[in-house]
């Protein structure tokens, strides 16, 4: 299970074991910044915040590295010393620096992490329901390559919060995500996508992972939610979570 961390300075994120065992700097973050400032939005970050958020990932000097998000299947692969695009259109981001956390932005969506057992090669996926149904989550684990892979599911959307029309069935019934499908006589389907997510995972060999119950429509204190704050709440936006990671850092081999 993924743990929740709070530091002296009232920052509040979560942490996946498996990933920290790894050697990977990674992180989950909520709505709950660092004080005085609480509230965090990592759709807006100002430079004082990139630098709070690379350092509760373990990464103090770290950039922050982002793509335009499609709800698509598509990933990019940066290699060392590359950069990705933010121009770039992808929903996964598979890397090689140890120097940059490459991310993905969510307000509902599954958040996704994932690494290699050397820990040299991650990815940050965001796999909404679209994305899911595209498969953007075997799509990245393409990129990762050969190896055992460890994965962290975020918090995201739960099945008692996501109601569906015919049309959002019929897509994961056709993508083979017919048992996230909930359906009950006279009521309007939910789905479970953490359910969706993993059913994708086993199909690709990911045995390793960690995961959360917590919700981000009920949990309204720590995270933001599209359907909570917009479709149900009638704002014009709301915030942004991220879930972020890097590689290892190459362990150097010990002077003689």
């Amino acid at each position: 299970m993924l743990e929740r961390f709070q530091d002296d300075d009232g920052f509040v994120g979560y942490r996946s074991p498996l990933l920290a065992s790894l050697g990977v700097p990674h992180l989950f973050t909520t709505r709950i910044g660092a004080h005085p400032q609480r509230a965090l939005d990592l759709g807006d970050l100002g430079p004082r915040q990139r630098e709070r958020v690379a350092r509760a990932a373990g990464l103090p000097e770290a950039r922050l590295a982002f793509v335009k998000q499609v709800h698509g299947a598509s990933a990019l692969l940066v290699h060392a010393g590359a950069l990705p695009d933010p121009a770039s259109e992808a929903d996964g981001i598979v890397s090689e620096r140890a120097d940059v956390l490459v991310g993905v932005h969510v307000a509902d969506c599954v958040p996704l992490l994932l690494a290699r057992s050397d820990g040299r090669r991650v990815a940050a996926v965001h796999a909404g329901w679209r994305g899911l149904v595209a498969g953007v989550i075997p799509r990245a684990l393409e990129l990762l390559g050969a190896g055992r892979i460890s994965a962290a599911v975020g918090p995201c959307l739960s099945l008692a919060h996501f109601e569906v029309g015919p049309e959002v069935v019929d897509a994961f019934a056709r993508a083979g995500l017919g048992d996230s499908i909930h359906e009950r006589p006279g009521r309007r389907a939910h789905i479970d996508l953490r359910a969706a997510a993993a059913r994708q995972l086993a199909a690709g060999d990911v045995h390793l992972v960690d995961g959360t119950d917590r919700c981000t429509y009920t949990h309204e204190a720590e995270f933001y939610s599209h359907r909570r704050d917009v479709t149900h709440g009638g704002r014009g936006r709301t915030g942004r979570l991220a879930a972020l990671i890097a590689a290892a850092p190459e362990r150097r081999a010990p002077r003689s």
